[in-house]
């Protein structure tokens, strides 16, 4: 039987120790304060980097996307290791280039990788590599695996309402009469994964209850039309529990027949649309081959 290796990036925001109990390798995206590098989950959690956004209003942070030399590291010890040849699945292209650095690094070092652009990210992402996992227990080999994920990626959906417009501000993200509006208005942005994975404007609404019904609305019309994946949803937030749970009890008061599971954003989401954000994905209604 072949030995496979299964990888990520740290935006699949695994909980803490459940990549490493289901044998995922996850390499970590990079988190930029001040000159200083952290890795993401490594060296700095979404709660440390929150203490220092909140304790100076200098702290401006940025990412990069994983190191290539971790990388190229991580494929030279899989090949040492024996494994025949990996699945990578990373976060989409449109927000990083981790996945063409994940290809080019396993080609430097001579690793056979097979290697998908989720178009998506955080719990979508897991789900991927667990669909991929189930597949190569099956007998699956990896053209049949490689097709049922590229038929996953196009079959994502992902919404985010942006949780902090102050930390888009001190970013450059939006000038300060872009704040100042929003603040006055109270406006919730709500942006959405486009069908390459690309970030795109969803809705502007005031307040964070009417952002939840358009939410709640699109989601409920969307699985209407094309069903819902193992019947269950994802909710991400970036320390933002509470809102987190609110959505989810709107959600299935208007879907009761579904599972709605919460989980958490790391750093790199509070870095780029700060706290409070709340992010909703699935897929589509997909017939995984046994």
């Amino acid at each position: 039987m072949d030995k496979i290796a299964w990888i990520t990036d740290s935006m699949a925001f695994f909980p803490p120790g459940e990549a490493e109990k289901i044998g995922v390798h996850v390499v970590p995206t990079v988190i930029i304060i001040n000159g200083e590098s952290y890795r993401e989950y490594v060296d700095l959690s979404v709660e440390e980097l929150d203490a220092k956004m909140r304790h100076d209003s200098s702290v401006i942070p940025t990412t990069s996307q994983p190191s290539f030399g971790e990388l190229v590291e991580l494929y030279e010890r899989l090949k040492t290791e024996g494994y025949d040849y990996g699945y990578a699945v990373h976060i989409t292209s449109g927000l990083s280039g981790t996945y063409a650095s994940s290809v080019a690094a396993a080609d430097a070092v001579g690793f056979k990788l097979y290697a998908i652009d989720s178009y998506t990210g955080g719990a979508n992402q897991q789900e991927m590599l667990r669909v991929s996992m189930q597949l190569a227990q099956a007998g699956k080999r990896p053209e049949e695996v490689v097709t049922v994920l590229e038929q996953f990626k196009h079959q994502s959906h992902f919404y985010l309402i942006i949780g902090n417009m102050e930390t888009m501000r001190r970013s450059g993200r939006v000038s300060s009469s872009q704040f100042l509006l929003a603040n006055m208005l109270n406006i919730k942005p709500i942006v959405k994964f486009d069908e390459v994975g690309k970030l795109v404007p969803f809705k502007k609404v005031r307040s964070i209850k009417k952002a939840f019904n358009e939410m709640t609305s699109e989601i409920a019309s969307q699985i209407a039309k094309s069903g819902l994946y193992r019947q269950t949803l994802y909710i991400g937030h970036t320390l933002a529990r509470p809102a987190a749970e609110q959505l989810r009890d709107a959600l299935q008061a208007k879907l009761p027949q579904i599972s709605i599971e919460i989980t958490q954003f790391g750093p790199s989401i509070l870095t780029h649309a700060g706290s409070e954000t709340v992010g909703v994905f699935w897929f589509d209604e997909i017939h995984v081959p046994t």
